[in-house]
């Protein structure tokens, strides 16, 4: 099944924004992770629960790259093979894909007006991925949730991990610049995620130089 995984839970956060889910549960698993990596990202088998840890950064200098995004969003490097992919759902995020439609990066932003937080609540990266824990901690597709503290772009990020019951990936990156708050989110396998993780830590910026529209 082709799951278009991170553009549900925009649509799922922005309904979580709009009810002012604010308050702080013991399942606020990524804002109290004390995890200094990126990296580890935990594969669930069938066979047993041992950790495939991707913490690995692949050099991709190798590789042939092309740099997208927008104002709005930022931009990174990503393979130049990858191309852009619209959801049908009309989410307004970029979106790009190795053409399988399972491997899929995106990029998004927030700023407190988009996200419909109240005035008296502050907005921030914590907040954003307190909420993006929460609102996947009960969803019964998922088979591992952990949290995790990284780097992007030397900024702090919250690292959001989950493992389906499918095998599939969703990890996202989640971090503030002035006031807005980024996403970043891959999904996909663990092979293609291992490649990404140094795509997107390493090489977002708010540059646009030689940056694509396709």
């Amino acid at each position: 099944m082709k799951h278009k995984l991170w553009v549900a839970s925009l649509m799922i956060l922005s309904a979580c924004t709009l009810m002012a889910c604010s308050h702080t549960t013991k399942k606020d698993t990524v804002a109290s992770s004390t995890k200094e990596s990126s990296s580890k990202v935990e594969k669930k088998t069938s066979s047993s629960s041992s950790k495939d840890n991707v913490s690995t950064k692949k050099n991709t200098s190798s590789q042939e790259t092309k740099r997208i995004g927008n104002a709005d969003y930022g931009y990174i490097d990503i393979p130049s093979k990858w191309y852009k992919f619209t959801d049908l759902s009309g989410v307004e995020a970029v979106q790009y894909t190795d053409g399988s439609a399972y491997n899929i990066v995106t990029l998004d932003s927030f700023t407190r007006e988009k996200a419909k937080v109240p005035a008296d609540i502050e907005f921030n990266a914590e907040f954003l991925a307190k909420k993006l824990a929460v609102m996947w901690q009960d969803n019964q597709d998922v088979g591992k949730m952990t949290g995790a503290r990284t780097k992007v772009a030397g900024l702090d990020a919250y690292q959001l991990q989950i493992v389906m019951k499918s095998g599939q990936y969703l990890i996202t990156w989640i971090f503030q610049k002035g006031e807005k708050v980024y996403t970043i989110s891959f999904e996909g396998d663990a092979e293609t995620l291992k490649t990404f993780i140094p795509y997107i830590e390493d090489t977002w910026s708010l540059d646009g130089t030689g940056a694509v529209t396709d």
